[in-house]
């Protein structure tokens, strides 16, 4: 599963915000954001560490920390942020999402599953609530998939992609769920329409345990290869 981008508007506003108050708990998790996207997993890390010292509950430092973790293969770390933080992001499906695959990077199928049903009651009370939020239901299915529901993780794919078919991240969550259902070429193909959507995060994909079933696929490795370069 997969994370949002950091676009240009949220470059701005933090550049605002370091310019007025560099040291606020909210900026650090920010400028630690921006960072995650520039694959500066180090610094962003560190400015993420240091917001949530300030301020345990900093709105996205705990999802950044464990995203800049998990693709930078420090599972260990995020498996421990799941034991110490599990009550601050237990109703962030977000923050959930990078502590659920390094668990299960480390094998810890048990804890990850745990989190899993925990993230999938978050997701289904969000879509009761919003049932236009394409990226809770993207991730229903890949999480309904996980535990078996393959007729209800296919109906919510299709409908997900069926309402942003050119959204590289939900093109990317459904490659994901093709995936844990086993649909190699269907996986492949989602996922080649993901890459040219826009999709770029190469350390991330190709740690992902969603998407196992494609990384040794010669296609697979050439996407993700030729988008590195294009991204240095």
């Amino acid at each position: 599963m997969h994370d949002s981008g950091c676009g240009e508007i949220r470059l701005e506003a933090s550049a605002k915000a370091e310019g007025i108050a560099p040291d606020l708990p909210e900026v650090l998790s920010a400028r630690a954001r921006i960072l995650y996207a520039q694959q500066h997993y180090d610094e962003s890390i560190k400015l993420a560490l240091e917001a949530v010292a300030q301020q345990p509950e900093c709105e996205g430092a705990h999802d950044v920390l464990g995203r800049a973790y998990f693709s930078s293969g420090r599972y260990e770390e995020a498996a421990k942020l799941a034991e110490s933080a599990l009550e601050i992001v237990s109703n962030d499906y977000n923050a959930l999402i990078p502590l659920i695959n390094s668990m299960e990077k480390l094998g810890r199928m048990a804890d990850a599953e745990r989190l899993r049903r925990r993230e999938m009651e978050v997701l289904q009370d969000q879509l009761q609530h919003f049932p236009d939020d394409v990226r809770a239901r993207i991730l229903l299915a890949a999480d309904l998939a996980t535990l078996g529901d393959s007729l209800g993780a296919s109906m919510q794919v299709k409908i997900a992609v069926a309402m942003r078919p050119l959204d590289a991240n939900i093109l990317y969550n459904a490659a994901c769920t093709y995936g844990l259902l086993g649909m190699k070429a269907e996986s492949l193909d989602v996922f080649r329409q993901s890459v040219n959507a826009g999709y770029s995060n190469t350390d991330w994909c190709m740690q992902d345990p969603d998407l196992k079933i494609l990384h040794d696929d010669p296609e697979f490795k050439k996407l993700t290869e030729d988008r590195a370069r294009k991204a240095t």
